[in-house]
């Protein structure tokens, strides 16, 4: 039997990840395409197969055991019946029994997990937060989504939500309605809330950098696309993140006076392409509100593995179940 491998996967609502995965914890070889949910399910499970089948005879040209797969999805996942049971930046996925999909397409046992609580996960186990058994992790990508580990396990909660930070309420607007708005952290500092944001400013040449490069087409709007116009010079770029953000780490300081963690990981596409100016801004809202004992003991870091925390963690999952 040759060296262990598993298949990682990270399904998000904008890109889904495929990797290649060594004992290591290596990335050997990887594939990327856009989740496309307005496509359907049938094209996305096509993408889908033909990936893992690639990556699986890329095993066997390595002459690698693969042990199995890991999958990080968006939304509410069951781990038994390994099915994508609700994802509302997924649609086309709800009900989705990818376990049962990959398994035809390669023959392999999977795991799942709901991808910001592996991506922690894998971030404890072997990044930032090593050794670390209290965290809290947000993580900015097409929403905000958040996790825990609680004495050293990942907390699920009664309905797997646990952790999850998307829905904190900033300030109330309209009643129960609110929820619904832009008073939730979801509606803050989400990708489309930051990009509809930047977009008005590129209209009224508040933004030109960012203006030339994605014109009033909010779907060209990327954190690369928002890095880039900031870097270029559109200041008003760079208030938008730094104000945003700010209320982030404010709306944080009632969760992390509850947790008492000793580090909280910033994750996700945005904190990898701004990792200074998002934890320094994070920080900045969050301290002013901690009390003096639980900031003290408090560490605030970007994730250690980016945009690939989900699929090491899915891969760290199944070599612990499967391998």
């Amino acid at each position: 039997m040759g060296k262990r491998a598993v298949i990682g996967i990270d399904i998000g609502g904008t890109k889904t990840l495929c990797a290649l995965i060594n004992e290591r914890f290596e990335i050997l070889h990887q594939i990327k395409f856009k989740t496309s949910p307005q496509d359907g399910k049938t094209a996305y499970e096509k993408r889908l197969t033909s990936s893992v089948q690639t990556l699986a005879r890329e095993a066997k040209k390595q002459t690698l055991h693969l042990v199995g797969t890991g999958i990080a999805s968006a939304g509410r996942v069951d781990r038994d019946t390994l099915c994508i049971e609700a994802s509302p930046n997924i649609l086309c996925l709800e009900g989705y029994r990818v376990g049962a999909v990959i398994k035809r397409a390669v023959k392999l046992e999977t795991v799942l997990g709901n991808d910001v609580q592996l991506a922690l996960y894998g971030e404890q186990q072997l990044g930032v937060a090593a050794g670390c058994n209290h965290v809290l992790g947000v993580f900015f990508g097409t929403g905000v989504g958040g996790a825990a580990i609680i004495n050293g396990k990942v907390y699920q909660g009664a309905s797997g939500h646990g952790g999850n930070v998307g829905g904190t309420l900033t300030h109330q607007i309209g009643g129960a309605d609110g929820l619904e708005s832009h008073g939730i952290l979801d509606r803050i500092a989400s990708k489309a809330a930051i990009a509809g944001a930047a977009i008005g400013m590129g209209v009224k040449q508040w933004a030109p950098n960012l203006y030339k490069e994605v014109g009033t087409d909010i779907s060209k709007v990327t954190w690369g696309s928002i890095s880039r116009a900031r870097k270029a010079g559109d200041k008003k770029i760079e208030e938008l993140i730094r104000s945003r953000l700010r209320v982030v780490g404010i709306a944080l300081s009632s969760i992390v006076n509850f947790l008492n963690p000793e580090m909280l990981v910033l994750g996700g596409g945005l904190t990898e392409e701004m990792p200074k100016l998002i934890v320094s801004e994070v920080e900045t809202g969050l301290r002013e509100y901690l009390s003096s004992d639980v900031s003290r003991k408090l560490k605030i870091k970007a994730a250690k593995f980016g945009n690939k925390a989900g699929v090491i963690g899915a891969a760290k999952l199944a070599f612990k179940k499967l391998g």
